[in-house]
């Protein structure tokens, strides 16, 4: 392991000089997650440096004789990459009573056959920005709150977001309409999660629980064919296909994955439409295929930071708790011992987190309760990164034990195996978490 730490931090200095920027990007602090990868030639890394400048560009409105307009929008969510992934990492949670303008408010239908399918008039997500059109909506969250307690009598609140809409601009939602909240995710790591090989997360796998532990992951499968690698449902089986949506639902920026000016209109939204171009048959998209490549590699090539601290005695021992109360079933500790990588600790699968993570807007379908693991890489830099600590789907958690305590379903089992830990075991846990 000291070997692998040492060639990775050795990869790392090789590339400081010309990843850096004007903010002297280094291993920790505000900009850790925005390292490049060091295993690049040159010319990617060229790539990756022009992949900075589209993550951070801001932007505008294009207007046309004719009166519609291109480039931001008409609705939209935030104006740049940037805007929602803060410093390469998370989005912020709405504070109690407000919105926020790094978060996504998630709109659908439940639907048995699929899942969930997008509101007529407002699309799949609510959008509380515009230009030259109405906002669809103001969306404030607040938190209901219940008090848990571990074994040794020390209580913990859990809080639980609610989100309440108004100033509807385009008609009421279908009457059915459920809303949920996304955190953005941070980006580290990308490109090495889309290329564990299927058959690991295959091997992985267990739908049907044969070893009868309780743990029943299974892998996404989505409309093409392919398996879902990203995204908190799994949805999307490539980063350039995950950075693409973002893009059109996000921003209103067309791609040739998603080439609709509107973004996010629907046909139900007349004075959106009417404000976004309509693109002729020889009109390139807003964001043209090599700049979405380009895009799709710079979020695929930011590293990982190294772990810290991995000799403390407190970090061993929490390893050890780590692995004992079941943690790792799904937060698997390593895909490829080969890599110079920190381990990812995901399994990539989908996993029944239980009721009190349902999402509404899937109803009573399977995929309400489920949720992709996600890799704890990095949790170590967050609060440096983002200045918060927000953790699940909805960011509802601000802190790690508050995000283990939300744990059901399939992770019921480590979750009263942690209630059960000593104020000093518990902390040795988060040493460990805090230090990958």
């Amino acid at each position: 392991m000291a070997f692998r730490l040492a060639k990775y931090l050795t990869l790392f200095s090789l590339v400081l000089s010309s990843a850096a920027t004007s903010d002297q990007l280094v291993l920790s602090g505000p900009t850790a997650f925005s390292l490049a990868d060091p295993i690049m030639n040159s010319s990617d890394l060229a790539k990756f440096n022009y992949g900075r400048g589209l993550f951070h560009h801001v932007w505008d409105v294009h207007e046309h004789s004719d009166g519609s307009q291109s480039g931001l929008g008409p609705l939209y969510a935030a104006n740049s990459c940037a805007s929602c992934h803060i410093r390469d990492g998370r989005g912020k949670a709405p504070a109690h009573g407000e919105s926020s303008s790094s978060y996504v408010i998630a709109v659908g239908i439940p639907a048995q056959d699929y899942g969930s399918r997008p509101d007529k008039t407002y699309g799949s997500q609510i959008q509380m920005n515009a230009v030259g059109a109405p906002p669809e909506a103001i969306v404030r969250t607040t938190y209901i709150t219940t008090l848990e307690k571990f074994e040794d009598g020390t209580t913990i609140e859990l809080r639980k977001p609610k989100f309440q809409i108004s100033q509807l601009a385009y008609g009421e939602l279908e009457s059915d309409a459920k809303l949920s909240g996304r955190l953005p995710q941070q980006l580290i790591g990308l490109g090495y999660l889309e290329a564990v090989p299927a058959e690991n997360l295959y091997g992985l796998a267990d739908q049907s629980d044969s070893n009868g532990d309780g743990v029943s992951g299974r892998v996404s499968i989505i409309e093409n064919g392919e398996i879902g690698r990203f995204g908190w449902k799994a949805s999307t089986s490539s980063v350039l296909h995950q950075i693409a949506k973002a893009a059109s639902r996000d921003m209103g920026i067309s791609t040739p994955l998603f080439p609709a000016y509107a973004g996010d209109c629907t046909l139900l939204q007349p004075q959106c439409l009417a404000a976004s171009l309509e693109q002729p048959e020889n009109k390139a998209t807003e964001l043209d295929g090599n700049e979405a490549r380009i895009l799709a590699l710079y979020s695929a090539k930011l590293a990982v930071p190294p772990r810290r601290n991995i000799s403390d005695p407190n970090v061993l021992s929490g390893e050890d708790i780590f692995e004992r109360i079941g943690c790792a079933d799904c937060h698997v500790p390593m895909f490829d011992q080969n890599q110079p990588y920190p381990s990812a600790h995901t399994d990539l699968l989908l996993h029944d987190m239980g009721d009190g993570l349902r999402d509404e807007t899937f109803g009573e379908t399977a995929l309400a309760n489920e949720w992709r693991t996600p890799p704890l890489w990095g949790l170590g830099y967050i609060q440096e990164v983002n200045g918060n600590q927000n953790y699940l789907h909805d960011g509802r958690a601000k802190s790690l034990a508050e995000a283990i305590m939300w744990h059901g379903g399939e992770g019921t089992s480590a979750k009263e195996k942690f209630r059960s830990l000593s104020k000093n075991e518990r902390n040795q846990l988060f040493d460990y978490l805090n230090s990958l």
